[in-house]
């Protein structure tokens, strides 16, 4: 179990009532077609999900938190490959780093080399993507951390979008997100979950409220060691099931 009581009071309300934000998430992606807007994707993502996520982490409900997160994780995935399938030359401009991590995606499926083919290369940068998004999560409550979560999200669902509409529309979005990019977001929001709260707590409790603890419990632990397997997961799937996948996605293109 992910959950387990809450150290706070908690406030009687519909659980869901912080939700219902959530069905916006599919439409941020349009955001990319005003000026700025490929920045300000990344940075107002995260506010259809903030205040249900914020809620349930700090009263330690950690899988409710969890499963928010992914469900806002699918919806803008869903929202920006729509987005890219439905307008390409607009996403192509609104989508940062779209276009560049498209090109080095096809590589991999066209010629079956590159980044993704590379340990010595994604290792790296994966791991330097994990320790920006750890920083980010702990100095503003999580709020960074998802925002540099939606920027790596946007444009991996825009590589995927590309390939959907090189191949087949749900299908070939389906096969383009990789297994082991799914094992990384999972294990990206859980540590998230964890690591916001020490600072949402604090910035929730009132001045005469009694001093709690902000040590991580054996539980909280648990749950990070169990996202370092996720991320160990991801890595090792990658090295071994790449080569493979990728030629599955290219029997896949339209020629």
């Amino acid at each position: 179990m992910l959950d387990e009581p809450a150290l706070e009071s908690r406030p009687r309300r519909d659980p869901a009532a912080s939700l219902w934000w959530l069905l916006a998430t599919p439409l941020l992606p349009w955001l990319a077609v005003l000026p700025a807007g490929r920045f300000a994707l990344p940075l107002l993502a995260p506010l259809p999900v903030f205040v249900a996520f914020g809620e349930r982490v700090r009263e330690r409900r950690y899988g409710a938190a969890w499963l928010a997160l992914m469900g806002w994780a699918a919806l803008l995935s869903a929202g920006t490959i729509a987005f890219t399938e439905m307008r390409p030359a607009m996403s192509a401009l609104g989508i940062l780093h779209g276009p560049d991590y498209r090109a080095e995606m096809f590589q991999w499926i066209v010629r079956g080399d590159g980044k993704e083919t590379t340990p010595a290369r994604f290792v790296p940068e994966q791991l330097a993507h994990l320790a920006a998004f750890v920083v980010l999560t702990l100095v503003s409550g999580g709020y960074l951390g998802l925002v540099l979560g939606a920027y790596l999200i946007d444009y991996m669902s825009y590589f995927v979008g590309s390939f959907a509409a090189r191949s087949a529309p749900l299908a070939g979005a389906l096969a383009a997100w990789v297994p082991w990019s799914a094992v990384r977001v999972a294990a990206f929001v859980l540590v998230c979950c964890v690591l916001a709260r020490p600072l949402l707590v604090r910035a929730h409790r009132s001045s005469s409220d009694a001093p709690e603890p902000l040590r991580l419990t054996s539980r909280e632990w648990l749950l990070l060691a169990l996202a370092g397997a996720g991320i160990v997961t991801d890595l090792v799937t990658k090295a071994l099931l790449a080569p493979w996948w990728g030629h599955f996605l290219r029997g896949m293109l339209r020629h």
